[in-house]
């Protein structure tokens, strides 16, 4: 069984792979700010790793010398303010690689004392106690702080792809909450989603959402994301006997670690063909009225979009989309051929839409899987498509 000691290390490394992950995205993520009014992702890791020199070079690097402490109080604004300068000025790759090495080095050396410096209580400038475990619990609590707006920050942009990505023939926008609407085909695009302000009372407005539902025929479906609003609104609706269904997952890969495909028979199109449809219809068991909502749905999105075929023997296998929007290719509506499935031709019709999401800009890719649905995650996994969040559908 790890010591605390370890256990506290390992949550302290979290951070550099966090960073060293957050490298490969954009710059454009860099520069956005976790919230209105708030640092950017470029000032947050700056700050981060300011901290982590300071005490280092005030507290850590003292202690295996067997020197004085000289960490103490701060003007933290003026701190603050100085991290922030430097993260304007540094590239993302110095930023990203800085930061790894000013929390390696603390971490080598708190792993470099002995039971007896680790457990030792010292003083520090002011007079104050100081515990190596203590700041490291101060510490990791502190890197979570910073962490989760970040994530927050890329997970909610992936939302908003996703709903761009499938589209719905109809979206009213009430409160802040987008009702859309798609002839019933879909949960995605026949549901709420509650993604930005909130100022109605709670139950008046989810009824107005039932009764318009109602009118056209549709049981009230709400999607549940981390970005729900409000954030009891997932309460209220089981309260209300609204059933959880469909856990999904939401995953994501940096297409530089995607391998290139080796199947030769495909076929890509810019539009929903005839012969696509045919074929998503067939595999899918689409209705005549689902399969022509399907093509109104694609052919009204904006987004440069990518129809692939995948064929053995000129015969349709597998078939699939994807849509590119900034640098980022989502992937829907991956579909094998029942009678030919585990011989590797989804795999095969995934990489072709990866890679032609990367001929065409983007340099990550995402999708959205069903939980319990193991043979897709088994192939994500394999593609090397990692998990973001999860959402799920409350059903009335």
């Amino acid at each position: 069984m790890a010591s605390e000691k370890e256990q506290l290390l390992q949550q302290f490394k979290e951070w550099t792979a966090f960073v060293t992950d957050l490298a490969r995205y954009d710059k454009r993520l860099w520069n956005q700010s976790v919230g209105v009014g708030k640092w950017s992702v470029r000032q947050v890791v700056a700050h981060i790793k300011r901290w982590d020199d300071y005490f280092y070079e005030e507290a850590i690097a003292r202690l295996g010398a067997s020197l004085p402490l000289t960490v103490k109080h701060l003007d933290y604004d003026k701190f603050n303010e100085q991290a922030k300068v430097y993260g304007k000025a540094a590239t993302v790759l110095e930023l990203s690689e800085q930061a790894v090495q000013s929390r390696e080095r603390i971490i080598q050396a708190i792993e470099a004392l002995t039971d007896d410096q680790y457990e030792a209580t010292y003083t520090d400038a002011d007079g104050h106690p100081f515990e190596v475990s203590q700041y490291m619990k101060d510490f990791i609590w502190h890197d979570w702080h910073h962490v989760n707006p970040i994530r927050n920050l890329l997970h909610a942009r992936i939302e908003e792809m996703s709903l761009n990505g499938w589209p719905a023939l109809q979206t009213v926008l009430y409160d802040g909450w987008l009702l859309r609407f798609n002839k019933g085909y879909t949960k995605r695009s026949n549901s709420v989603q509650s993604l930005f302000g909130h100022t109605l009372e709670m139950s008046e407005k989810i009824q107005a959402c039932e009764d318009r539902y109602e009118k056209e025929g549709l049981r009230t479906t709400f999607k549940i994301t981390p970005f729900s609003q409000p954030a009891s609104l997932d309460d209220e609706l089981a309260a209300r006997g609204y059933a959880l269904v469909d856990p999904t997952i939401v995953r994501t890969v940096h297409l530089s670690d995607v391998r290139s495909p080796s199947h030769e028979e495909i076929e890509l199109e810019h539009v929903p063909s005839e012969r696509w449809l045919d074929t998503l219809a067939e595999f899918s068991g689409l209705t005549a009225e689902q399969r022509s909502i399907t093509r109104q749905m694609l052919e009204q999105s904006p987004l440069q979009a990518c129809f692939a075929l995948l064929y053995h023997n000129r015969i349709p296998v597998a078939c699939g989309f994807a849509v590119v929007e900034d640098n980022w290719v989502g992937v829907y509506d991956i579909v094998t051929d029942p009678g030919s499935r585990s011989r590797g031709y989804g795999e095969q019709l995934m990489l072709y839409l990866l890679q032609w999401g990367k001929k065409n800009g983007a340099e990550e890719g995402y999708l959205q899987v069903v939980k319990n649905n193991e043979p897709a995650n088994r192939l994500y996994d394999k593609i090397g498509f990692v998990p973001q969040y999860e959402y799920w559908y409350r059903v009335q």
